[in-house]
C-alpha cells in the first residue's frame, strides 16, 4: 500500500510477440512504470532468444499507417542499453528515461534486434493499442521511409562511410560498438550528440543541400560524409 499523499505510480505491461522471425519462439514483456513527471523505468523481460547472443532494443515512433504499430516501420526514438542473452536465451534490460521520450506516438512500439544484423527482429511489443494508433495517424504526418536513414556506429568507424540523402531526410546514428562514441560536425554545428553508449542513438534532420563531414571526437580518423541533395 502507498503512504498517504504519495503519487500513484501505475505499472503498464505490454507483451512481446514474434515479429520478423516468427519461428524464433521468443516471448516476454515490457513493463513501464512512471516514477515522477520526469522519470520512468522501462524493463524488458525476454525469453526464447538465441543463447549467449548480443542484442539491442529500441523504442520506435509510429511509422506509416498500419493497424499494428509493430508493422508501421517507424524511426528509432530511444535506445535500451545493449545486452547479451544468457545461456538459457533469457535477458532482463532496464532503461530510465523521461516519460516524455516515450509518451504518445514517440514510443509507439519496442523492437528487439540482433546486434549483428538490425534487420533481424525476433520480438516486438506494441505500446499503442490499435485504436490509438489509428487515431494518432489521423492527426500526425508519417515520415516516409525514404526520408529515414540509419548509420551504424562501430568501434572506430561509421557505416556507411559515405551516404547520399535527399533534403529533409532524418539520419539516425545507432551505436553498435562497445566503447563510447559521439557524432560531431564542424560543417554543421547542429550535429552535436551527447556521448553515446552501446545501444543508444542520435538523430539529425538534414535540410540544406551540400556535403558534410562528421566525426567522433574520441577516435582519430573516425569520420564520414553525408551528401544532401535537392529532392
Amino acid at each position: 500500500m502507498s503512504s498517504a499523499g504519495a503519487a500513484a505510480t501505475p505499472t503498464l505491461t505490454f507483451p512481446f510477440k514474434a515479429a520478423i522471425t516468427p519461428t524464433s519462439g521468443g516471448s516476454g514483456q515490457l513493463t513501464v512504470r512512471t516514477l515522477s513527471p520526469t522519470s520512468s523505468i522501462s524493463v524488458l523481460t525476454l525469453r526464447g532468444l538465441t543463447p549467449s547472443t548480443p542484442y539491442v532494443a529500441h523504442y520506435h515512433a509510429l511509422g506509416a499507417a498500419s493497424s499494428d504499430p509493430c508493422a508501421s516501420n517507424g524511426p528509432i526514438t530511444l535506445g535500451f542499453p545493449a545486452f547479451r542473452s544468457n545461456a538459457q536465451g533469457q535477458a532482463t534490460v532496464l532503461l530510465r528515461a523521461d516519460p516524455a521520450r516515450i509518451k504518445g506516438t514517440l514510443g509507439a512500439y519496442v523492437n528487439v534486434h540482433t546486434a549483428a544484423n538490425l534487420a533481424v527482429v525476433p520480438l516486438c511489443a506494441s505500446v499503442l493499442k490499435t485504436g490509438k494508433a489509428q487515431a494518432a495517424q489521423s492527426t500526425t504526418t508519417a515520415v516516409p521511409a525514404a526520408l529515414q536513414q540509419t548509420v551504424k556506429i562501430g568501434d572506430n568507424f561509421f557505416m556507411p562511410a559515405a551516404l547520399s540523402v535527399a533534403a529533409g531526410t532524418t539520419v539516425t546514428w545507432l551505436h553498435t560498438g562497445k566503447v563510447t562514441h559521439n557524432v560531431l560536425s564542424v560543417d554543421l554545428p547542429g550535429i552535436h550528440s551527447a556521448d553515446l553508449q552501446p545501444g543508444e542513438s542520435y538523430s539529425y534532420t538534414f535540410k540544406t543541400p551540400g556535403t558534410f563531414t562528421y566525426y567522433c571526437s574520441y577516435h582519430e580518423g573516425m569520420s564520414a560524409t553525408i551528401t544532401v541533395t535537392n529532392r
